[in-house]
Formats: structure tokens, C-alpha cells, sequence
């Protein structure tokens, strides 16, 4: 194990001393002449620019050994080109209806652009009633490889109680421009775009924030980094750092594995110090800055509640994850474990509970308003609609799947192309 410790530092030290485009041309260098490239056991001292394209690090991995270039091919896949989860925008439904014959509620779908210039789509439900003040809202932010319509779920639990619901594509994902995504790094900035487009118009009032799984990171690191005046987070199933949850993602499948577990490591670690240097290049991010348990504090300075929601049986995001932001918060946080795994669908008791949290926070007075909004929820619960649906409310079976099996680099396949 210090062998891989000192090996994987040295490999990480001379993929930054090489920089983002010296370390292609290295690799370009270990294609040509046959021999190892870097931190897989050779020494490439020349950097002398050549023609790259995007196949060259495939290349240079598949020559140190197939676990290196599957690893390398898996944790890019997962990391910033996840399938896209394209639609057709009639599924939004109307544009006006009612709720409970008491809510008007009125759609407006609207584009903004992000700080880099990415066309970033989203949808605003605001319930409405004779009175002219916007309404408070909560704006949700999606998971991996999935759209705003996971917001839909929300819609009425929320509206019932007089609160706005927005909901974004961010850029790389749904109908958004973009083609990579950052699990968080980025999207804090399309969460910002759409925030700051609300309150120029003054089309709500006070904000909280809803996000699920990567889109929870996201939601964190935006209260934590962009607006100190976020009404409150509901955090679904977060990660606390992107290498962190790259390596548990490998090591499960290393651990059903017959390899050895030091080539494993080996291997992970080779990869992620190549990725780490790709995933700049192309999306223009650094993996280690994506943690969001090392932002999080700052919500509490700022007085900003947080709600962490984890299933306990979460085998893909481990709920430690959660823990260690509650841990990290050390304010006015809470975390529900619920007997669900990833991509379950939250109990209807989980789904109050955060529509409560998110009221309490939203609304300056809490009355005899938010007794009724409670029964309101009850009364829903009973009915069957208030389970949000594992279909739209995260990653689904079949995708997460998808992320799992590209993961298996162990057993010595080559990823897909």
C-alpha cells in the first residue's frame, strides 16, 4: 500500500508539472514509441507538442493494461458525460390549472444563460390568489442524468401550501445547452442564473433550495458558496466529496472481484490521477474541488437550516456521506434516514416533512396557516399523492445500473466507447 501511495503521488506530480496539454502530448509521446506513460512505470521526458484528439488517453491506459484504460474510460463517463436524459417539453403539462380549487397556478418556462454563456432551461409554478405579493419558492435541482420534470413530484404537496416551485435543466443535462456536466462544480452557477432571473423580476420572494442526490451537492454548494441568503437547503441523498464517492464506486465492484486488491488500487488510483487532469481539460474543473463537506460549514455562519435526507440501504452513495455534512454543518441541521435505497421513491412522511421544513423557513409567521397546510399534507398522504416517483426523482434502476456497470474496471473489460 506505500508502494501505490508513493506511486499514485508521484503520477499526480508530474501530470501537474506537465500540465493540461503536456500530459497529452506525453501521451501522445507513449503511443508513438511504445513505451510507459508516466506514473505506469516510465519516463516520458519529452513534451513536445503533437496532434491530439480525445481517443490518444485510451490509447496510452490500454497500453499500461485494460483495468487502467477501464478505469480511466469508466470515472470519465460517470463524471462529466452521463446519458442524457432528453424530452419532450409537452410533459410539463398545463401551463394553468388549479389546486384543491383554491391555488391558481400559472407556468412560465423561461431561459437564461450562465456564467459561460450555456443556455440553461427552466420552469416556474407559481400558485397565486387575489393577493399581488410573490409568493416564496423553492427552486430544485435534479440528479445525474436526469431533467426538471423530477420536480414534478413537488408540485402539488408545495402549491397547496402557497409556495412557487422552479425547477432547472442544468447545462450538459435535460434540454440545456452544454455538453459536459461537473456533479455540482458548475451547476451552483446555473442554480445562481436561475435565482438571480427570479428575483430581478421580482416573480417570488424568499428562496430555499431542493436538490437530489448530485443535484443536492449542487444545492449545498450554491447556499454555501453564491447566496448567503438562502431560506433553507433540502439535501436528498448528497455526496460529501466527488473523489471520495469515485473510489467507494470502485472499490465495491473490487470487492466482488478475483484481483488482487493492490492492482485494484493501482489501477484506481492511475485512473483518477488521469481523469483528474482530462476532466479540466474538457469541462474546465478540478475533481478535488467538488466537496461539498468542505463548504458546507459556512451555512452555518450564515444562518442557513439545512435537511439531509439518506436511505439507509443506499448502496450507491453511501448515507456517510450525509453524516459527514451534518457533522460538518454544526448548526441548525438534521438528518432522516429512510428504509429506501438510492433511487427509491421517498416515503410520504419523508416528502412532509421537507415541504414542512421548507414552509417553516419560507414563511415569516408561522400560524394557523401552517396547520392547515400540514392537514393539507396528511390529507394527500392518504390519498396516495405524496410519494414523489422513482422515475423523476433521482437516478433511476436502469441508469444506475448503467453507472455500476461501467464502474467495473476490475474485471478487466474495456468500457464502451
Amino acid at each position: 500500500s506505500k508502494c501505490v501511495a508513493w506511486w499514485t503521488a508521484l503520477s499526480r506530480a508530474r501530470l501537474e508539472a506537465l500540465g493540461e496539454r503536456g500530459w497529452q502530448s506525453a501521451l501522445y509521446e507513449s503511443v508513438a514509441t511504445e513505451k510507459p506513460f508516466l506514473g505506469f512505470g516510465g519516463d516520458n521526458s519529452s513534451t513536445t507538442a503533437r496532434a491530439t484528439d480525445d481517443s490518444l488517453p485510451e490509447k496510452a491506459l490500454s497500453m499500461a493494461g485494460p483495468d487502467a484504460k477501464a478505469a480511466y474510460q469508466a470515472l470519465l463517463k460517470v463524471i462529466i458525460r452521463p446519458p442524457r436524459a432528453t424530452y419532450d417539453e409537452k410533459r410539463l403539462g398545463l401551463s394553468d390549472f388549479s389546486v384543491l380549487r383554491e391555488w391558481r397556478v400559472h407556468r412560465e418556462d423561461f431561459v437564461v444563460r450562465n456564467d459561460r454563456g450555456l443556455e440553461v432551461r427552466a420552469s416556474l409554478w407559481a400558485p397565486s390568489k387575489k393577493s399581488d405579493t410573490p409568493p416564496p419558492c423553492v427552486v430544485y435541482a435534479h440528479g445525474n442524468a436526469c431533467n426538471r420534470l423530477g420536480a414534478l413530484s413537488l408540485l402539488r404537496p408545495l402549491c397547496v401550501g402557497g409556495v412557487a416551485l422552479c425547477a432547472l435543466d442544468c447545462a450538459g443535462s435535460g434540454n440545456s445547452g452544454g455538453e459536459f456536466v461537473s456533479l455540482g462544480f458548475h451547476e451552483r452557477d446555473d442554480v445562481f442564473a436561475v435565482v438571480d432571473y427570479l428575483r430581478r423580476r421580482a416573480l417570488v420572494s424568499r428562496v430555499a433550495l431542493w436538490g437530489r442526490s448530485a443535484g443536492a451537492s449542487a444545492s449545498i454548494l450554491y447556499a454555501a458558496t453564491r447566496d448567503p441568503d438562502v431560506a433553507g437547503v433540502v439535501a436528498d441523498s448528497p455526496f460529501a466529496s466527488l473523489e471520495r464517492l469515485c473510489r467507494e464506486l470502485v472499490a465495491k465492484t473490487a470487492a466482488t472481484s478475483g484481483h488482487a486488491a493492490l492492482a485494484v488500487g493501482a489501477a484506481t488510483e492511475a485512473a483518477l490521477a488521469v481523469v483528474g487532469a482530462s476532466v479540466r481539460h474538457r469541462a474546465g474543473f478540478d475533481l478535488a474541488k467538488v466537496a461539498p463537506v468542505d463548504h458546507v460549514g459556512a451555512l452555518r455562519h450564515c444562518g442557513t437550516p439545512l435537511l439531509l435526507i439518506h436511505g439507509a440501504r443506499d448502496d450507491f452513495i453511501h448515507p456517510d456521506h450525509s453524516r459527514d455534512l451534518l457533522a460538518a454543518h454544526g448548526g441548525d441541521a438534521e438528518l432522516v434516514l429512510v428504509d429506501r435505497d438510492h433511487q427509491a421513491p421517498r416515503p410520504a412522511s419523508c416528502i412532509a416533512r421537507a415541504c414542512l421544513f421548507c414552509y417553516d423557513r419560507l414563511f415569516d409567521q408561522v400560524d394557523a396557516r401552517r396547520q392547515a397546510y400540514a392537514r393539507r399534507l396528511d390529507q394527500l398522504a392518504a390519498d396516495g399523492l405524496l410519494e414523489d416517483e422513482a422515475e423523476s426523482s433521482g437516478m433511476t434502476r436502469d441508469r444506475q445500473r448503467n453507472v455500476i456497470r461501467t464502474a467495473r474496471l476490475v474485471r478487466g473489460q474495456r468500457a464502451e466507447a
